[in-house]
């Protein structure tokens, strides 16, 4: 058959199908919508799903149909088929659009997404058998809510969740995006300061310790101290001061590391000094960071040499050349732009 022949086909099929729907014999759709709500009513749940599945699929045109695929998607989040529920679900928005239980089929998708993040199996076969636990579908389902409906209250919900998804699946970048886009976009609601402190311990968390790069550090911080701005009476705020000065301590012991760099395998204690003052500025005034920059700033101070790297004993001890030390005024120059959000 050649290919003017085959769509030719199609098009005649196209024809044929919605001639069909359209002659439907009059009255035929509401009979087996009542059978399928009477089948419903007496528990015989597996025959109901029949009756509407008909209606659907032979009279997709009818006024019963979007309520029928409605239906068969209650029938199957009952029985926790989340994922044939969700089909049916999103078969109703696809062909329905202007449906008048748009709202409540969203939140039927906010019902099954979240009884798979709370762990609940995908069951088989009309719920009889138990499936897989699947929090990647819970997050994609979540991820259909905000783009159904992003002006809705549900939407920055379903953010945090997919945010909380995230995190349990080891994916903090796409936990930083969804956190981010709730608290820019949907700053008034109730969840926002859940999100915004989640964020910040996220960003807190993505440095190991003070010898990595600092930047989300920063970023931490930056959300700690917004967060005592925006909301200085929630409940969390204690949380947030804890973390701020965590943060804090962490920068600082950075700063701390790179001044022990300068001192001990560089030999350069103008540019120890500075890190170690730098640290000493940031750290709280008795946290172990604070105490150690304050004893190794006093050796520098009373001219004890650093005490070297293991290179040392091989190589020999480091002699810097004065035209490559570190400079002073540089050092503090470029540490004072870093450090400009704490100003």
């Amino acid at each position: 058959m050649g290919r003017g022949s085959l769509v030719a086909f199609a098009l005649l099929s196209s024809a044929l199908s919605l001639f069909g729907q359209a002659n439907f014999p009059a009255g035929e759709p509401a009979r087996a919508f009542a059978e399928g709500v009477a089948l419903e009513e007496d528990g015989k749940l597996r025959s109901a799903l029949g009756r509407y599945r008909t209606i659907a699929r032979s009279y997709p045109r009818s006024d019963e149909a979007p309520e029928a695929l409605y239906r068969r998607g209650m029938i199957f989040l009952r029985q926790g088929c989340y994922r044939r529920a969700f089909r049916c679900l999103e078969g109703v928005l696809d062909k329905y659009p202007t449906f008048s239980g748009y709202m409540a089929v969203v939140e039927l998708e906010f019902q099954a997404a979240q009884s798979l993040m709370d762990g609940k199996r995908n069951r088989l076969f009309w719920g009889k058998l138990p499936g897989f636990r699947d929090r990647s579908a819970a997050r994609d389902y979540f991820k259909k809510v905000v783009e159904r409906i992003p002006y809705s209250a549900l939407a920055p919900e379903a953010l945090l969740k997919i945010a909380r998804l995230s995190l349990r699946m080891r994916e903090p970048d796409a936990a930083i995006e969804a956190l981010e886009r709730l608290v820019d976009e949907y700053a008034d609601s109730p969840v926002a300061p859940d999100a915004l402190l989640l964020l910040a311990k996220v960003y807190r968390e993505r440095v190991p310790g003070p010898s990595y790069d600092q930047k989300m550090t920063r970023e931490a911080m930056n959300s700690y101290q917004e967060f005592l701005i925006l909301f200085p009476d929630s409940p969390l705020a204690d949380r947030a001061e804890v973390g701020l000065a965590e943060a804090t301590d962490l920068l600082a012991a950075g700063k701390a590391d790179v001044g022990n760099f300068y001192y001990d395998a560089r030999q350069n204690p103008r540019g120890a000094e500075l890190y170690y003052q730098e640290a000493l500025r940031l750290a709280p005034k008795d946290s172990l960071t604070a105490l150690r920059a304050r004893k190794r700033l006093a050796d520098v101070r009373a001219g004890k040499p650093g005490s070297g790297s293991p290179l040392d004993f091989i190589l020999g001890r480091y002699r810097p050349s004065t035209g490559l030390a570190v400079q002073g005024p540089m050092v503090s120059a470029v540490q004072g732009e870093e450090d400009g959000i704490l100003e």
